[in-house]
This record gives C-alpha cells, structure tokens and sequence, in this order.
C-alpha cells in the first residue's frame, strides 16, 4: 500500500454524524498510523457462490459496448463481481492539488461507502498523473475519481461542455457511460438552434442523468480568495472565476486606485509555459493571455452574452451565421483590425490544429469575408451552442503577425500582439508575467461596463498596470498578501486559508459561486457501478450537504440531486430526482437487491436467485433500470 492510500479504519462508525472537526480529524488519521493499520487484508467471510443455471459465477469489468472512440483490448480498471462474495476494496482517486478541501472530500466519500459496509482506499495522485493517465477516454483506473470541472467561461454559458461529455462518442466520456434515451437527448438538443425548442430537450437530459445517477455531482464550491481593499475597490465577483483569477477579466478592468499606485499586483503558484495562446496546453497561459487577445464574444458575470470583437449577428439558418465585426479596432501594434483577420484565424487554426481553440472551429466548414468588418461562417452541421459557448471561447489572431510563421504550433512570439484590454510588456519564465492597460479599449469605457456589469462596476481612473507574481505555495501567498508585497491572491484557498490571511487589517475574504461541480465520475464498465440499486445507495449514503455545512462553513451549493447544471446558468433544471441523504435507505436498498453483509458489516455480493437478478441488471439494456423496472423480488 501507497503512503496516499488509507482504508476505513480512519472513518467514523456508521450513523456518526461527522462534524467540521471530526472531518479534520479524519484527515489527520488518514495520514498517520491508522492507516497504515488499515492494510491488513482481512475482509471477513464470503458464502458458497450459488450460482443459477446460464449464468456466470464471475463478472469482470470490461467493454459491454463498442466505442468508437476506444482502442484498447480490455479497461483500465480490474474490479469483479463474484456471487456471495465481499466485496473488494473499492478504489477512489482524486488530486489534492485539484481544491485545497479534496481529501476531506475523499474522506466524506469513503465514509459513505464504509456506512454501506464497504472498505476504500483512497489514492492522493498529483492531478497531471490524472489528467494523462486515469482521465482516458480508454476509462478510469479507478472505481471512483473525483475533481472539479474548470472555471472556463463556456461551462456557465451553454450545457454542452458538461452534458456532452456523457455522450457516446466524447473523447471527455471516461466513464464509459451510456444511456439510449439520453443519448437520443443530447445528439438532437446539439443540432437544436431554436432556444425554446433546445431549454426543453435539456431540461429532460437533466432529470435522466440525475434519476440515473450518472455520477455523483456532490457539490458547486465556492471560490474563495482573499484581496487587499485599501489599496483597491471594484473586484468582481464572477461565477467559477471569483474576483481574482483568471477565466475573466472583469475585475482587472473595473478595479480603482485608492492609493497613488496604479499598478496590481496579483500572486499566483503556477506559471505559463509559453507565449503561443493558440497551441496552449491549457493551464496559465490558456488563462493568462486572454487579457491581450479577444474573442468574437464576452460573457458577463450574469453568464450573458455581449459583443466583444463582434457586435451583432447570429444564425441565418441552422448552419449559417453571420456577423457584424466591431469597426475602428487596432492591434497593439497599431494595424487595423478587419473581417480577414477571423478568416485568417479559423483557416490557421484548422490547419495546424489548435489545441486550445479546438471548441471554436471544430464546427466551421469554411469562412466568407463579406466586408471588412462582416464575415459569415458556413458549419459543417447545426451547432446549438456555436454563439454561447464557442464564439466567447474564440481568441482572433492578427493576420500579419502569423501569416508567415512556418510552423505556428511551435512558435512563441517575443511579444504577443492583440486587441485585448491589456497589451504585453514583460514575461519571466517561471517568476512574472506583466501586461499594461490598453486605453482605447471599450471594457476601459465606464458606461459600457455598467451595462455589463450592473451595480459591480465602478468609475474612475482605473489600472495601468497588471503584474503576475509567482510564489512558491498558499503559505507564502497569504504572508506577501499580509506583507503589501502584492493586492491579492490569484488562486482558490480554503475558507481557514482566506480568514487567516484576512486577520490582517486591509485584506479581506471574498467569496463567488461556481458553476463547475465537483464531479465523482464512476467507471460504467465496473460490474457494481452498472447495478442502479447499488448507485442509488452511493447517492443516498454521501453527505455532501454535511460536508458543505460542517467543513467548507457554507462555502458551496448542493445541488438537487446528481445534476451537474448550476442554478446559476439559465440552463438550470431544479426539478431533478434527488436521492436525499438516508444511509439506512441505502441499506435497505441494496438488501432489497440481494446484498448481504457478514458479521463483520462488510458487503457482499448477491447469491442465489438474487446473483442471477444483479447479473440481469448489468447488461447493456438495463444498466438504468432498478428492480422494479425488470420485475425483480424483494430479496431482503
């Protein structure tokens, strides 16, 4: 066993209510003794397997579908049902460094399953182990793996980036799910350009993912931060984003002076790789230099579309849209911004394959230059989300500036040229990053971000200057924000991490929701994760709305039920199946579905005639069906 693995001796004892700090006492003994002492292998007493005829003794996890996006002989994940059997330790993975609260989280999750009779082992990987490893559309490595989707603007803007994912042919599916009724949902709410005709098809994708527990969306955290407000006013409050990171620009461009200082300064702890926006691998710099360039179109902090680079336009037909360019622009180099430029753009970016500009062109077939500042995108099919999502994600690149570059995913510009509300001075790998205002920019403009922002905007001078500083860890962030060697923290922290960093006179906490859930992906292609009894019992045994009250002190929203939509988007269905917490109803549950437990409380797979019934359960056409749907018994 790892040093990051620790089993259920570290959690609390069915029933017990864990309090804020029990959860941190939990965590305490995850990392010391008693877990260690929770690597013994005995797992108490399985029955005879009693097994009717034609059907198996023995279910591994495997491919029950053919994916067309999957070449691989067998899964990543080695997990099997046997007829009376107890069950194995089941694996969860998560990241530490995904939210400074994670393992508690973990905990909160293992605490659940060890209610239902259930030993866990948790693994604490770094999160780029995850991203290349476990995160494959191949599927999971582990039963359970859990993180909070990004900040990125589109997440609020359109249902797609989160409800997409569980579609067949996603490379984003890890978890091998499939469902024929809302796989039908989302093809035809994708191609759906009439808004009112789409809201419908998206709210029943809603209440089907959530009745069928298609994951365990446990909670929407808050961001929080902590800034200094002597020195400055204005910061904006932004869904996902918070006042201070990076996924918008909205605070940067209303802050206001309270000093003589003109310049922010803003700490960070990961830094930008490159200069090349375009061919980012996500991270800081996909963030970070969006400040210089800008989009098609903006999103606000109500998650409303406004113009940016265009300012009026939309869908002719289902694969048709047409749009008006915003006149008198100029890039920071002083050349004038035209329609060529987007034409140049999307063709660059289909041609050498844009990494991080992927969800913009994917659906153009080509582009028309209809004036110089009107242009027309022909798709290759209707795309529903092409003026939410995709426009706003869209970053235009100067045409002369790139046209004689020879390979452009490789290129890193000396100093990157765009019409965004910053212009680049100066970037030192690894240790800063600084940007100056552009002046002529309409974000600078105080009455068109009034209209923006509503009574978050402020008047006045505004900055001249944004600085991005790197500090080594959130220990030394909070002591430069204390010391005034920076205005605030670019990151998220956890609530104990922003109070202490506000005892300090000058600074203050500052909270903003989130429409990114934290998402407990579960491997579809794991026997027990295909039983719908058993997940049901998962939802019913996890207390996310304890954690949120008793650990993160209210800092987040739970939703109703496992609906990865935020109430804060206007895409938010609130009439979802909500498997409200009841460890002694997941209990039953799953004893009504054959489960059994030794006399040590560990589960066991069903025997007998209930074995046949949990193998019936499995297949591919009733993995979201529950007893009553196949006409099973009550086998308790």
């Amino acid at each position: 066993m790892t040093p990051k693995e620790n089993n259920d001796s570290s959690v609390a004892g069915a029933g017990d209510r864990l309090t804020r700090r029990g959860y941190i006492a939990t965590a305490a003994a995850a990392l010391g003794t008693s877990a260690l002492a929770g690597c013994s292998s005995s797992r108490g007493e399985s029955l005879e397997p009693d097994v009717p005829d034609g059907v198996p003794e023995t279910v591994e996890t495997q491919y029950w579908r053919e994916w067309e996006t999957i070449d691989a002989e067998s899964p990543p994940l080695d997990y099997s049902a046997t007829a009376g059997s107890v069950l194995d330790r089941l694996p969860i993975e998560f990241s530490s460094e995904d939210d400074p609260w994670m393992r508690e989280h973990a905990l909160m999750v293992q605490r659940g399953l060890n209610d239902l009779g259930i030993v866990a082992r948790l693994n604490d990987r770094p999160l780029n182990q995850l991203y290349a490893q476990s995160w494959s559309t191949k599927g999971l490595e582990a039963v359970i793996s859990m993180s909070t989707h990004g900040p990125d603007p589109q997440r609020g803007l359109d249902p797609n980036p989160l409800l997409m994912r569980r579609s067949e042919g996603s490379l984003s599916n890890y978890d091998n799910y499939y469902h024929p009724e809302l796989q039908e949902l989302l093809t035809e709410q994708e191609q759906t350009t009439d808004r009112a005709e789409r809201e419908e098809l998206v709210d029943r994708a809603q209440e089907i993912f959530a009745e069928d527990v298609g994951a365990l969306i446990t909670l929407f955290p808050n961001i929080i931060t902590a800034v200094n407000t002597d020195r400055w006013s204005g910061y904006v409050k932004t869904p996902g984003n918070g006042p201070t990171m990076d996924s918008f620009v909205w605070t940067e461009v209303n802050l206001q002076p309270e000093t003589d200082s003109r310049t922010y300064v803003k700490g960070v702890t990961t830094s930008m790789n490159s200069l090349n926006l375009a061919w980012a691998a996500g991270g800081a710099e996909a963030n970070r230099l969006t400040f210089i360039y800008d989009g098609l179109f903006d999103a606000t902090p109500d998650l409303d579309v406004v113009p940016a680079l265009a300012t009026d336009g939309g869908f002719v037909d289902d694969t048709t849209v047409e749009l008006s360019l915003r006149e008198g622009i100029e890039w920071h180099d002083g050349e004038p911004f035209t329609a060529e430029d987007v034409k140049f753009t999307v063709e660059l970016y289909d041609e050498y394959a844009s990494t991080s500009q992927v969800p913009f062109y994917e659906p153009i077939e080509s582009v028309e230059v209809l004036g110089d500042h009107e242009v027309r995108f022909n798709l290759a099919n209707p795309d529903a989300s092409f003026m939410t999502q995709r426009v706003v994600r869209s970053v235009i690149l100067p045409k002369h500036r790139w046209e004689d570059i020879d390979n452009p995913s490789q290129h890193n510009p000396d100093a990157p040229v765009g019409t965004g509300p910053f212009q680049f001075e100066n970037w030192e790998q690894g240790t800063r990053f600084e940007a100056s205002r552009n002046d002529g920019h309409w974000m600078f403009d105080d009455d068109w971000r009034a209209d923006a922002l509503g009574d978050q905007a402020e008047r006045g001078p505004g900055i001249d200057n944004v600085i991005w500083i790197n500090v080594s860890n959130i220990d030394a962030l909070i002591g430069s924000l204390q010391s005034g060697s920076i205005d605030a923290i670019g990151t998220n922290l956890s609530t104990l991490q922003a109070d202490r960093a506000a005892n300090t006179s000058g600074i203050e906490k500052m909270s903003a929701g989130s429409y990114a859930p934290l998402d407990g992906k579960l491997m579809f292609s794991c026997p027990l994760i295909r039983d719908k009894e058993f997940r049901v019992a998962l939802a019913k045994a996890t207390d996310s709305q304890g954690f949120v009250d008793d650990f993160l002190q209210g800092q987040g929203t739970v939703p109703a039920g496992e609906n990865p939509i935020s109430s804060l988007t206007q895409w938010h269905n609130s009439e979802t199946t909500d498997y409200s917490y009841d460890v002694e109803e997941a209990r039953t549950i799953l004893e009504q579905a054959g489960y059994t437990w030794d006399g040590d409380d560990n589960l066991r797979f069903p025997n007998g005639d209930a074995w046949g019934a949990f193998v019936e359960r499995l297949q591919p056409e009733n993995t979201h069906k529950r007893r009553s749907d196949l006409d099973q018994p009550d086998f308790s």
